[in-house]
């Protein structure tokens, strides 16, 4: 069964408040562990329990992975230039301003397929006979007619050029040709009685329209 969605808000209940603070607190220094073991960088969390005094906080409070560690990462890190600090460091507006950036490129990305299929399907009327009036539309959308017909007339060309070079190569490595066949010649009708006339010797056999003399013949 998939899990129950939660509402990102603040939890009222007490008791329940607590228990989800405790089990996100242990998810968070274990993906922190996971992140270090499997990519191999420095990580470190530190997470204070809340409505409770300095005191209490600091001897409650959970970190990894060790506070010396924490502490000195926490040291390397104000020790590096400001520029260095902030170069990839990202709060709640910076999040939304860079999701909204990401929605308008996919928004412009989306609008330009669609001024494309427009176009295509504005010539595919117009090759069909069903738009044999242009005055309708707009100087931007015969702009893209044109130059989409333009590199479609070049595609074409560039497929007939490559089409003409295999069939150029195809010709250069043709096959050798084919030893001749000779058909030997059919004996003529009425030969026997051209052999009897002739007075020649019955036990010879004609071959290809000739008397050939048989093995042990005079």
């Amino acid at each position: 069964m998939a899990p129950k969605k939660v509402t990102m808000e603040y939890i009222a209940d007490a008791p329940t408040r607590k228990l989800a603070c405790k089990n996100r607190t242990t998810g968070l220094l274990k993906k922190a562990d996971e992140l270090s073991v499997l990519c191999g960088v420095e990580a470190c969390a530190v997470i204070f329990p809340q409505g409770e005094g300095q005191a209490a906080a600091a001897s409650r409070m959970h970190v990894y992975p060790s506070l010396q560690e924490a502490r000195a990462m926490a040291d390397r890190l104000q020790s590096m230039p400001g520029v260095e600090q902030r170069r990839k460091k990202m709060d709640g507006e910076g999040y939304v301003r860079e999701r909204i950036g990401k929605v308008k490129e996919q928004l412009s990305k989306a609008e330009r397929d669609n001024r494309g299929r427009e176009t295509m399907l504005r010539l595919h009327e117009a090759m069909l006979g069903r738009r044999p009036d242009l005055a309708d539309l707009t100087v931007e959308q015969l702009v893209g007619m044109g130059w989409t017909t333009e590199n479609l007339i070049q595609k074409f060309k560039d497929c007939i050029a490559d089409r003409g070079g295999e069939e150029q190569q195809a010709g250069a490595k043709a096959d050798p040709p084919l030893p001749t066949v000779v058909e030997a010649p059919r004996l003529r009708a009425g030969w026997v009685m051209e052999v009897v006339n002739a007075g020649s010797d019955l036990d010879t056999v004609p071959c290809v329209g000739t008397a050939v003399p048989t093995p042990g013949a005079a």
